[in-house]
């Protein structure tokens, strides 16, 4: 966020990792002005100083708010996409001074729009949780049964795609199916989950098609299987990636095409659909980084890993509107050490048991969070 102006005018612009739609609304108490801004996306907490007629400014979920030294109004607000090599979503929020009974007017107006989004926010952020928590009977789970959790394993490449070959000889397709059906016995053998594997066999799936079917099974997790190549040799460790800004862009547009609906429930009020939608994405985004903190301690037990490990990218099988989802480099074929880890049954076994541990307390997690909710 920054702040330019002298209060005639002044302009607040806001950098955001996804699209913000709220208004900035003008509130007004005995000694306090403030501009109001909802954002639908936001669970961070932070403060700071202002400048240009805003005296500080504070940011918690789901709200952020300006104080002012001056009764100011809202005279123009931007929404602008990522452009070039602006890779952020901005909201620009023009300020200029005013009277105070101006000023007055315009929070009287305010507060009554702010108290109704308030409201329909609230409700379309339960309703989120309502959604991942398992709002629709997906696969392992009957009605008045107990929900095992539905995991989806997928073997990266496949069939007429060998994908990276291994120094030490063998192919990336192979290295990834063994794994995955290693990583199915052990998580099958615990009883919790219900696993699925997108291959099972050495066939090559297209990319839409592994998601499609993570969605249709209903999956609370997915988990691409890879392993890496480096133009060094040296270069060796696992790493794990999530959904980056870049990548979101993509979302909509393919799910779209693949008629990826998210889920809402009958009778939600029209307008409250598109912020959900919104809540819903930013939430698996939230949970696909939060699993990815799992895993990295995990992994680092396991084997070598590389630095700056958890890392942002939009590959295709991480663009699922509400499915959280991670693609994990197993190690480096292009390095000795690595190649012959993930080619032995100690090495395998000691990272399909990593990622195993690492799902066991994700999902611990996620049941603690619904249940204190």
């Amino acid at each position: 966020m920054r702040i330019v102006g002298d209060g005639a005018p002044t302009r607040i612009t806001i950098w955001t990792d996804v699209a913000e739609t709220a208004d900035g609304l003008v509130t007004e108490a005995p000694g306090e002005r403030k501009v109001v801004l909802l954002l639908s996306q936001n669970g961070y907490s932070a403060a700071g100083e202002g400048s240009g007629g805003v005296e500080s400014w504070s940011l918690e979920p789901g709200r952020l708010e300006f104080v002012l030294d001056r009764p100011m109004a809202v005279t123009r607000m931007l929404r602008l996409p990522p452009t070039g090599k602006e890779r952020a979503y901005r909201v620009i929020l023009d300020l200029d001074t005013i009277s105070p009974a101006r000023y007055t007017v315009a929070a009287r107006r305010d507060v009554k729009k702010l108290a109704k989004l308030e409201t329909e926010m609230a409700a379309a952020r339960a309703e989120a949780t309502k959604q991942l928590a398992g709002g629709k009977w997906p696969a392992g789970r009957s009605p008045g049964g107990a929900r095992k959790h539905v995991v989806v394993i997928d073997a990266g490449h496949g069939g007429r795609d060998p994908g990276a070959m291994a120094l030490t000889g063998g192919k990336e397709k192979e290295i990834t199916l063994k794994a995955a059906l290693a990583l199915r016995d052990v998580l099958e053998k615990g009883g919790k989950y219900d696993v699925r594997l997108t291959r099972e066999s050495d066939i090559y799936v297209e990319h839409e098609d592994r998601v499609t079917l993570a969605r249709n099974w209903g999956a609370d997790l997915f988990i691409s299987l890879h392993a890496d190549a480096a133009g060094s040799a040296s270069v060796s460790g696992a790493s794990v990636y999530t959904i980056s800004a870049r990548g979101e862009t993509r979302i909509d547009r393919e799910a779209t095409k693949n008629d990826w609906k998210i889920a809402i429930e009958d009778g939600t009020p029209e307008r409250l659909n598109g912020l959900l939608e919104d809540l819903v994405k930013r939430e698996t985004k939230t949970r696909s980084a939060e699993f990815a903190e799992f895993l990295l301690p995990q992994l680092e037990k396991a084997g070598p890993v590389l630095r700056n490990t958890h890392r942002n990218a939009g590959f295709y099988v991480l663009l699922a509107p509400d499915v959280p989802a991670v693609l994990l480099e197993l190690g480096f074929l292009t390095n000795e050490a690595d190649a012959k880890r993930l080619q032995s049954d100690k090495g395998r076994k000691a990272a399909v048991e990593a990622i195993a541990e690492a799902i066991d307390t994700y999902f611990e997690a996620q049941d603690l969070r619904l249940a204190a909710n």
